[in-house]
């Protein structure tokens, strides 16, 4: 990446309107807080230019109508477009993209990203388009809008953890071929979309956190530039340095859903596909689990002692988020139109696994919010395994831990009515996968209760204890790498609607992902808690 150590980190260098559909006016979020004006950057002479990388896709608001592209490329570039037609009719419509730039803290190199927002889509139909800028030759992909509202089945999928499929820099930060592998793996089941759960490639404990988003996205590419990739923040995508709460280059290179805030934006989201209403949320924002913090960063960030640099990010919205996910989740809730509301996050609320465990913020702030609005599903990442949940919903009686209850004792069919299912599904391609050695037996539950002395150069500790785990549905503790895929049905008999649930495993260095645990979460269409 070209180097510009006076580039403004928040700045948006090129602020274009959208011309390309129907004549709307539409234009990508301003991320980050006020910056200084853009230094002059060297731009490339017409021929020769760098080729577009790094292409992935983010649904809108409304998945069935709304779509936006994204790309970068190693230096700024002349006059980026995207160009989309349906399929078989041509690329016949051109759409003006955004140039977004940050400066990594570390090593100070400048990030070129670039984005378009395609409005007016029709829904449940095939797309295809390239990104292109001058001198270049153009990246295409394709892609299909989601169904209006009940009116088809679609399948989705998910993971987190995922890190990149080679070593980059010194190899400070995790690396396997299953990074690699599982991107084939969902590919081959051809989601609709997939959710990404946080800690994506590991950039803020690498010493070149520039080549390992990279790296990360163009293996991603192969699938993300064909459905989106919808992520979620996890405490690895704080990078200190980068924009007051380390997420600036995680918010450079997404473009979300808004979630009508400007200094937070991307960090939670929400989006509706089909009668299914997504809501992505940022746990750091509530975790006592200190899970940002890097030495290396420490070691390594010019001016972090000097300029007050600090990981730890508990309580930063002040606020904010929990009143936006209670509005959110209020809205989903009364809406008539909406059967099932997932949310996708980071750390969890439940684990058998002295890895990481389960964090008791998450449990006082956002649980509570699960259990009033009636949330379905809960998929996660951070413990590196896979493991659900009965239906839960309030608390064990007595349980100062906030132990989440079990509603019911199926594990092959579960009425969602009665309490949300909760996944993690952390085995998306770290190389520390969670150990047989962390599982105790007999079972029990592990959480973070509370964190030990720290500052900003020295990492708090988790306070971990255990806890009765009747709420543990399902575990697999052979084959830590692995995904879900979900296949949604609007129309099951006896009016129901229904996702049959199916977790993929496999061994590490393996490509064969093998059918390993399948369960349906049913429930009446548009069924509410009992």
């Amino acid at each position: 990446m070209a180097e510009s150590p006076n580039e403004s980190p928040n700045r948006v260098a090129r602020r274009q309107v959208l011309r390309g559909l129907g004549g709307l006016a539409v234009a990508g979020p301003v991320l980050g807080r006020a910056g200084s004006a853009a230094a002059l950057v060297t731009t490339p002479d017409q021929a020769g230019a760098p080729a577009p990388e790094q292409l992935h896709l983010q649904f809108g608001a409304d998945a069935a109508h709304e779509m936006a592209v994204s790309w970068a490329a190693p230096q700024r570039v002349r006059r980026p477009v995207v160009r989309l037609g349906r399929r078989g009719h041509g690329l016949g419509s051109e759409i003006p993209a955004e140039e977004r730039v940050y400066t990594e803290a570390l090593t100070g190199e400048t990030v070129f990203t670039y984005h378009a927002v395609l409005p007016r889509l029709a829904a449940d139909t095939r797309y295809e388009y390239h990104v292109a800028h001058r001198g270049a030759e153009p990246l295409s992909g394709s892609f299909r809008t989601a169904p209006h509202g009940r009116s088809k089945g679609f399948r989705f999928t998910s993971f987190g953890d995922q890190a990149v499929p080679a070593k980059v820099g010194k190899g400070l930060g995790p690396a396997t071929p299953n990074a690699g592998y599982i991107v084939d793996a969902v590919e081959r089941l051809d989601p609709l979309f997939h959710l990404l759960n946080g800690d994506l490639c590991y950039a803020n404990v690498s010493d070149a956190p520039v080549q390992t988003w990279q790296s990360f996205f163009n293996n991603n590419q192969r699938s993300a530039r064909n459905r989106p990739w919808m992520p979620c923040a996890g405490n690895h995508e704080n990078e200190v340095g980068n924009g007051p709460e380390g997420y600036l280059s995680y918010q450079t290179r997404f473009t979300l859903p808004g979630n009508g805030s400007r200094e937070f934006a991307g960090n939670w989201y929400a989006f509706t596909v089909g009668p299914i209403r997504v809501i992505s949320i940022n746990n750091d924002d509530v975790c006592l689990q200190d899970g940002a913090f890097s030495a290396y960063r420490r070691d390594n960030v010019p001016g972090y002692k000097a300029k007050g640099y600090d990981p730890y990010i508990r309580g930063y919205s002040h606020g904010a988020q929990k009143a936006w996910l209670e509005r959110t989740l209020r809205a989903a809730s009364e809406d008539p139109a909406i059967d099932w509301i997932i949310v996708c996050m980071h750390q969890v609320a439940m684990s058998s696994a002295h890895f990481n465990g389960a964090d008791l913020g998450i449990r006082q702030e956002f649980l509570p919010l699960f259990d009033k609005y009636g949330v379905d599903l809960v998929v996660a990442g951070h413990e590196h395994h896979f493991e659900r949940t009965f239906p839960v919903k309030g608390v064990l009686p007595g349980s100062s831990l906030l132990t989440p209850a079990p509603q019911a004792g199926d594990a092959s069919v579960i009425d969602t009515t009665k309490g949300a299912v909760h996944m993690i599904i952390g085995g998306g391609g770290h190389s520390s996968a969670t150990p047989w050695s962390a599982f105790d037996s007999p079972h029990d539950g592990v959480v973070i209760y509370d964190v030990g002395p720290g500052d900003p150069t020295t990492q708090r500790a988790s306070k971990l204890t255990t806890e009765p785990a009747p709420w543990s549905a399902y575990r697999d503790l052979q084959r830590p790498y692995g995904f879900a895929a979900f296949d949604f049905e609007p129309h099951a008999p006896g009016g129901n609607t229904q996702i049959t649930v199916t977790h993929y495993g496999a061994d590490l260095g393996s490509a064969d992902y093998q059918e390993l645990d399948r369960f349906v979460l049913r429930k009446r269409r548009g069924g509410h808690r009992d």
